[in-house]
């Protein structure tokens, strides 16, 4: 049997809220909950979820397999320089010549007073407080030797020439020196018939 005096039962949400339990919905109400940043179904979600790892997989293998081209690059580039600038040094000491390059053709952040390419394949940078940094070209970034050499290049085309002239002319005091030579060896000696 049922007790008559018994209070009927009220539902939770009809009971009259306190002050603390009405702030903390008001709270709750307008904090920021990263769970709650979509209404999508669960089902949406996870598939929204997958789709955005199966993207960052996808880039991070892109990444990976440029990562692997850029390193080969990057060791051609410094093979083919180090290469180039080899070849520059044995023509410059083969000819004897350095260079004088304007400081205004190279750009570096320091204020540089003179710059020189010399004999050995070294370029050195003076600068205005009298310091000198010099190093092997080839040691320089890919910029600077470029740089140099787009210089560089007219004027060794020139020594070139002008050693490539020398040469002819040696060469053709050279053919005269022998044909005399053999004329007064013929002379000194005689020639047997």
């Amino acid at each position: 049997m049922e007790e008559i005096n018994a209070k009927p039962k009220q539902d939770a949400e009809t009971l009259p809220k306190t002050e603390d339990e009405s702030q903390k919905e008001m709270a709750e109400e307008t904090s920021f909950h990263p769970v709650q940043l979509s209404t999508k179904s669960e089902e949406a979600i996870d598939e929204s979820e997958i789709e955005v790892e199966q993207k960052l997989q996808q880039l991070l293998k892109d990444i990976s397999e440029e990562t692997l081209q850029l390193r080969e690059f990057l060791t051609e580039e410094n093979r083919l320089m180090n290469e180039l600038c080899v070849s520059i040094k044995q023509i410059m000491k083969k000819l004897g010549v350095s260079f004088d390059i304007s400081p205004r053709n190279i750009r570096v952040n320091k204020k540089i007073k003179r710059v020189i390419l010399n004999e050995e394949g070294h370029l050195t940078f003076y600068h205005e407080k009298g310091e000198a940094h010099s190093a092997f070209l080839a040691e320089y970034p890919p910029e600077i030797v470029i740089t140099v050499l787009w210089v560089v290049m007219p004027k060794l085309a020139k020594v070139v020439a002008t050693y490539r002239k020398k040469i002819r002319s040696r060469i053709s005091l050279f053919r005269k020196l022998k044909t005399e030579l053999k004329t007064i060896a013929k002379a000194v000696v005689g020639t047997k018939d």
